[in-house]
C-alpha cells in the first residue's frame, strides 16, 4: 500500500496564505464590502500588508494585514504613510514600532507551524471572526 504524500512546504504556505487572507477579509468587512485601511473608501477589499509578505516574521501577524483597496495595496505599493497613520491611530506608536523590530528577526516555519498557523485562520461555521 503507498503512503500518503505530504504536502510540500511551499503548497501549505500557499494554502496558509489563502485561508489567513480570507480570515482578514471576514474580520475586516463580513459584508464582503469595507472602508480601506488607507483611503477608507468603500470597496471590496484584499488583505494589505503593512511591511511586505517577505518579513516571514510578520506575514501573519493580524496587526499587520488589514483589508485594504486594490488600487492602494497594489498600484499605490501599499500606501505605506498613510497605512503608517492608520496603524498607529488603530494600535498605538509602541505597537508598530513592535512590528517593525519583529520584522527584522528571523523565522524558519516547519510543517506544523504551518499546519497550526492554517487551523487557526480557518473559518468556523459556529463562530464569527471578531473585528479589529
Amino acid at each position: 500500500m503507498k503512503r500518503k504524500r505530504l504536502p510540500s512546504l511551499p503548497r501549505l504556505r500557499r494554502k496558509l496564505d489563502r485561508v489567513f487572507a480570507a480570515w482578514v477579509r471576514a474580520r475586516d468587512y463580513p459584508s464582503g464590502w469595507g472602508k480601506c485601511i488607507t483611503c477608507g473608501k468603500e470597496r471590496q477589499l484584499e488583505a494589505g500588508h503593512f511591511l511586505p509578505r517577505q518579513h516571514t516574521a510578520t506575514r501573519y501577524d493580524e496587526r499587520n494585514v488589514h483589508g485594504q483597496y486594490s488600487y492602494c495595496n497594489r498600484w499605490l505599493h501599499g500606501a505605506q504613510a498613510d497605512y503608517y497613520r492608520a496603524l498607529v491611530e488603530l494600535y498605538g506608536q509602541p505597537t508598530v514600532e513592535e512590528l517593525f523590530a519583529k520584522r527584522r528577526t528571523t523565522m524558519r516555519f516547519r510543517r506544523a507551524d504551518y499546519e497550526l498557523m492554517i487551523e487557526q485562520f480557518k473559518p468556523r461555521p459556529d463562530s464569527d471572526p471578531q473585528p479589529f
